[in-house]
């Protein structure tokens, strides 16, 4: 069978199933907290600072949250944001953590948010190209692009690397939400994480065919696979196994009150599968540290309780689920926060 033949079988193509909707809520409904929270101004932000890259001089964007009278002897967290998001989404979490005594590294993926700049600081968002055109042309930072599959995976590297450099007394973790999960997996599958002494995920997209993810927001039409959220072009998928790997093949639908304007909502083939683990489960037994997986009852994405079986799996797995918590409201929550620091900090 072909590489392609598989890729359409795991996404569940089938000639007479309906397309998707357009316009419906991909990420399912903010539950009554997660409104008012939205109606209320966000947390003030640190500066994005950015570590140039020796591989190719990308400057890497990212927020840094540092407690009050830091001493570099606690823990540091590097975090992984989830699919078209950055950092500058995540800083409820960034700020109730650094509260509770962790130093918190919030990144801006490759291709995301301010890791798109030739340069250090290209600024305001309207001074970027946020919905590319797929021309052929490929450049460092290229929204939406990445230089190979495990590019993200080198990056995220390289981040934990100066984070451990800049603060050789601490504790090192690292963490992810959504498909920020998946690079945190896939990163401890393939090179095991050496240093990183614990993992915090937080709903967890670790791969398009995890047992956990809800068959009803499963796509099945002649052209789009993924789900509702993160709808994958079959065609342009077949153009990417053939060797255009900078194709752009995932597309990510938000309604309005998820959309930010520095979101990417479109992933070259090679983004697509370096957000996520290469196999659908079996990385688990690879987290050879303590990992909490966080997940909110309300979640429209993932199945709490098969979430819960999954992270058994690994050897100090831990569980935990939040009431009335969406996918997305799971960064804004305090019960999150106080759960991510308690297993953080624990001796």
């Amino acid at each position: 069978m072909s590489p392609l033949s598989v890729v359409l079988l795991l996404v569940g193509c089938s000639e007479s199933s309906p397309c998707p909707v357009e316009g419906e809520d991909s990420l399912g409904t903010l539950t009554e907290w997660e409104l008012e929270h939205r109606a209320q101004p966000g947390p003030e932000l640190p500066e994005v600072q950015s570590l140039t890259l020796a591989e190719d001089g990308l400057p890497l964007a990212y927020r840094e949250f540092v407690p009050e009278g830091w001493d570099g002897s606690g823990v540091a967290l590097v975090f992984v944001p989830g699919s078209s998001a950055h950092s500058g989404l995540y800083g409820d979490l960034g700020v109730g953590l650094a509260e509770r005594g962790v130093l918190v590294r919030i990144l801006d993926v490759r291709g995301h948010g301010l890791s798109v700049c030739a340069e250090s600081g290209c600024g305001a968002p309207e001074s970027v190209d946020r919905d590319p055109v797929d021309d052929g042309a490929y450049w460092t930072g290229r929204v939406g692009d990445s230089l190979d599959e495990q590019q993200i995976v080198r990056d995220v590297g390289h981040l934990l690397a100066d984070m451990a450099e800049a603060n050789p007394e601490a504790t090192l973790a690292l963490g992810g939400h959504s498909s920020g999960g998946g690079v945190v997996s896939r990163l401890v599958e393939s090179t095991g994480a050496p240093g990183v002494h614990r993992f915090l995920l937080l709903a967890p997209y670790n791969h398009p065919e995890q047992p956990q993810v809800r068959p009803e927001v499963l796509l099945d039409c002649p052209e789009t696979g993924g789900t509702h959220y993160a709808r994958l072009d079959l065609g342009a998928l077949g153009d990417a196994l053939r060797g255009n790997v900078h194709r752009f093949v995932l597309h990510l639908h938000k309604s309005e009150q998820y959309t930010d304007p520095l979101d990417t909502l479109a992933y070259s083939y090679t983004t697509m599968t370096g957000m996520a683990a290469s196999s659908p489960q079996g990385f688990w037994p690879a987290y050879g540290a303590p990992v909490l997986l966080l997940t909110g009852s309300d979640d429209h994405l993932l199945d709490p309780e098969i979430s819960e079986t999954q992270v058994a799996l690994a050897a100090q797995g831990s569980f935990g689920e939040l009431p009335e918590t969406s996918h997305i409201g799971i960064i804004w929550s305090p019960e999150a926060v106080d759960q991510a620091a308690e297993f953080l900090l624990a001796d």
